[in-house]
């Protein structure tokens, strides 16, 4: 910014002296033609001194002189056997990085220092984010003994503040407060995983909980987080690009995370994610499972998994995650597996898929889940996300579960979205009586 005030400035003087000297030459006598393009030319250089000027204050009424700053460069030299450096190679001299401080000085624009303040200001305050919606559901019994459910309505209203702030660097601070009031239809359908998965991983409704509260700082050039406080490990293990939110997605739990995590509530705990921007990831968490336990070694919940980030020339980018758990929380302790894949197909496209396996007192439980997701193509506005997907839950009890959900999220704004749901579900005890409910609704969601 410099260098080019002082061009104008030069320029400025430049004409200045030119616009001087023709005043001067014509007071000789010319003719009436000379005389007339002497006065035309001086008309222009003095409109383009007046545009200098006036583009000279500009810029000094807008550029202001920073403070010194200090700058780290990173400067390649030569050091020879004496340990002398060198700009130039030299023989016998091995080429070495070192770094050099200097203090400059720059010209910005008052825009710009602005910006600077805001950014500063912004990163040391607490940012405040609020998600709220309504889920309203109808529920319509298909097969099996009447219920209490048949033709009922049911609405749940969810609110959610969510907090982050950044303590030092590379570190930040996240809480999550949400509140929760109505009634979601699984209370009368008994069904073996919710309908709504808002009501998912919460211990009371209708009053303020305290749903994650941690801190998470990165080392190792961001490589290692680590996560500590109040967590919902869900939100970090079993993830899946196309089934994980219920926010967004599918509203049914059974298609949100894998019910073989056996995850019942968020407790305090601990979570390591070891990710080198490769293919491999890899995931460690500890939390207490069950708020009722005196103490940890009553209540512990760990869980490992394995991640694969996939990138074939014939497809799209997909995510392999394999996860293994133990859990005493409910007596004995009781061991689990898993895997999730999401992988997109084409551009529009993506399929996924979860299974998992968990250890009873006889035999093993089993879980399984597919489907697809359609994304900037086949939809109302480029915005619009839909998705199928299907589910089956077949317990060691003989009770088992097969629950199918077509779901159109609709874009009404940056951030308004109104989606709407259609759930089939099909209860058979081990009894061998079967129960179905067909399950029409509406999510109106509005986040900020």
């Amino acid at each position: 910014m410099g260098i080019r005030t002082s061009r104008v400035r030069a320029l400025a003087s430049t004409a200045g002296l030119l616009a001087a000297g023709m005043a001067a030459a014509i007071v000789f006598p010319v003719t009436a033609g000379a005389q007339q393009a002497a006065g035309s030319n001086q008309q222009a250089l003095l409109d383009r001194i007046d545009a200098l000027e006036k583009r000279l204050a500009e810029l000094e009424s807008t550029a202001v002189l920073s403070e010194p700053e200090t700058r780290v460069k990173k400067v390649e030299v030569y050091v020879d056997k004496s340990g002398v450096e060198h700009d130039e190679p030299v023989e016998g001299a091995k080429k070495t990085i070192t770094y050099q401080r200097e203090r400059v000085f720059r010209r910005q624009t008052i825009s710009e220092k602005i910006e600077e303040a805001l950014a500063d200001q912004e990163s040391r305050s607490v940012s405040l984010g609020i998600d709220a919606a309504m889920v309203t559901q109808q529920v319509n019994q298909t097969r099996g003994p009447d219920s209490a459910a048949d033709g009922q309505a049911y609405a749940l209203a969810s609110a959610d503040l969510f907090f982050s702030a950044n303590l030092a660097q590379n570190t930040s601070l996240y809480a999550d407060i949400v509140g929760l009031s109505g009634s979601p239809p699984d209370s009368e359908t008994g069904g073996l995983t919710l309908l709504n998965g808002y009501a998912a991983r919460l211990v009371r409704q209708n009053e303020v909980n305290l749903r994650e509260a941690w801190i998470r700082t990165e080392l190792f050039d961001q490589k290692l987080a680590l996560v500590a406080g109040r967590l919902d490990l869900t939100a970090f293990f079993d993830r899946n690009a196309a089934a994980n939110d219920e926010t967004s997605q599918f509203v049914s739990d059974a298609l949100v995370n894998n019910p073989m995590l056996g995850l019942s509530s968020n407790g305090a705990g601990l979570a390591a994610v070891y990710d080198p921007r490769g293919s491999f990831n890899f995931k460690l968490g500890v939390q207490q499972s069950d708020p009722n336990a005196l103490n940890l070694s009553k209540s512990l919940y760990t869980l490992a998994e394995v991640g694969y980030r996939a990138r074939p020339s014939f497809l799209g980018e997909g995510n392999y995650r394999a996860w293994f758990r133990t859990d005493n929380s409910g007596g004995p302790r009781r061991t689990a597996y898993g895997v999730s894949a999401d992988q997109k197909l084409t551009p529009i496209v993506t399929a996924f898929g979860r299974y998992g396996a968990g250890e009873t007192s006889t035999s093993d439980d089993h879980f399984y889940s597919v489907g697809l997701q359609f994304s900037s193509g086949w939809v109302f506005n480029p915005a619009d996300v839909w998705g199928v997907g299907y589910a089956k839950l077949d317990l060691a009890s003989h009770d088992k579960e097969n629950l199918i959900e077509w779901y159109y999220n609709m874009h009404l704004s940056e951030k308004l979205r109104l989606s709407f749901h259609l759930q089939h579900a099909t209860e058979t005890s081990s009894g061998g009586t079967k129960q179905g409910f067909l399950v029409p609704g509406l999510r109106f969601q509005a986040g900020l």
